[in-house]
């Protein structure tokens, strides 16, 4: 089966910065992927790269079977979650009207939504526990629910990779907490390839089936368990680093954690 994203010696580069070097790994379909690193690390280029927003200056990208230049015919089939802004609360949309503008890329000029469309609204409303918050204006959603609604739209267009950048910043424990769970069952139950970008490795530790540690260059790629030691770990985020096992999970505490 063809790959769902496959980088084959990518280098991505910015006007004095070099943003990702020699980049090289595969995605197979169905899989959840967790992208770890500090900020700055280049997990944002990534995902913009796989989206076909950046082009890299060497090496190979293919996603769902085409090359980095025709990315846009298979742009429909990708869901992606920004880093998170807060919607303005004087904007007059309800969460729906909110959810249905992911459907407009595939419309067309001058056509609007229709029944089938509000019915994919709908179910992505359903699929995030907001259907009861439909009419609701988006931007007095709590922080939660807004994360929640920006997921629903990357769903509506029932994609096949789902792109997600740090979808728990910003929000509480509990929450971040909840937003993880959340995203693991929609992985299963939509049946999706997923990259999960994030800062923190303990988010997606448990839910990921393989993971790369990014700072630039890749510090490690494949399942949790071979990747995630100490010298690895380390070597990320160029400070000391412990891992530690409580009610058989594994944490990684930086050398910067306190108390």
């Amino acid at each position: 089966m063809v790959p769902a994203v496959e980088f084959e010696r990518v280098t991505v580069s910015f006007p004095r910065q070099i943003a990702l070097e020699d980049i090289s790994f595969r995605l197979e379909r169905g899989e959840f992927l967790g992208v770890i690193g500090p900020n700055g690390s280049g997990k944002t280029t990534l995902l913009k790269t796989v989206l076909g927003l950046f082009k890299p200056a060497a090496g190979k990208v293919r996603v769902l079977g085409v090359e980095w230049a025709s990315i846009s015919r298979v742009r429909q089939r990708i869901g992606y979650v920004p880093q998170r802004k807060p919607i303005d609360p004087n904007m007059p949309v309800s969460a729906l009207e909110a959810v249905l503008m992911g459907t407009y890329a595939g419309l067309g000029l001058f056509r609007l939504p229709g029944k089938k469309e509000r019915e994919r609204a709908w179910a992505a409303l359903t699929a995030v526990g907001l259907e009861k918050n439909a009419g609701h204006v988006a931007g007095h959603l709590s922080g939660g629910q807004q994360q929640r609604l920006f997921l629903a739209r990357a769903l509506v267009s029932n994609p096949e990779l789902l792109l997600l950048d740090e979808p728990t910043a910003g929000v509480d424990v509990v929450t971040r907490r909840q937003m993880v769970e959340l995203i693991r069952r929609v992985h299963q139950e939509w049946k999706l390839t997923t990259i999960y970008v994030t800062h923190d490795l303990n988010e997606v530790m448990s839910c990921s089936d393989r993971i790369i540690l990014l700072n630039r260059k890749v510090f490690g790629f494949g399942p949790c368990g071979e990747v995630v030691n100490t010298e690895n770990m380390s070597r990320l985020y160029q400070t000391g680093v412990q891992i530690v096992e409580q009610d058989g999970q594994r944490y990684v505490i930086t050398g910067d954690h306190h108390g």
